[in-house]
């Protein structure tokens, strides 16, 4: 973020609500690059179980080659689990042929860039079981 703002952060960086709930309205960090996309993601997640979702994000530092990418999508579509996998735009190309349609009923993957699924919100629902 430094590269894009010449900002050093002096007070907590994680948004209240996420922390001790004082400020109800304060969910964001307020420093996005990107636009985030709540909806998507935020009513699949409503619809699933307390607990029954993994969610699979590699940030964006980290790039799984090919073969990563298929023996990730063959687990988790293998599993019985519910899964949001966040993936980058440049890095869907490595998908399985088929993956989203064939696991849609269980899993839902979300394009990362330009825009992105704030962790916080994701990590803080119900519906979430691990990371």
């Amino acid at each position: 973020m430094a590269k894009f703002l010449p900002l050093t952060s002096i007070a907590p960086t994680i948004p209240s609500m996420f922390l001790d709930k004082r400020l109800q309205d304060d969910t964001e960090y307020g420093l996005s690059i990107f636009k985030p996309n709540t909806g998507t993601y935020m009513n699949w997640l409503k619809e699933r179980p307390n607990g029954s979702a993994v969610y699979v994000s590699f940030g964006s530092l980290a790039e799984l080659g090919v073969d990563q990418m298929e023996e990730l999508a063959w687990g988790l579509g293998d599993s019985n689990c519910n899964f949001l996998w966040v993936v980058r735009s440049k890095e869907e190309a490595k998908l399985l042929k088929d993956f989203v349609k064939e696991t849609s009923e269980k899993g839902l993957v979300v394009s990362w860039c330009p825009s992105w699924c704030p962790q916080l919100q994701v990590l803080a629902h119900k519906a979430v079981g691990c990371l």
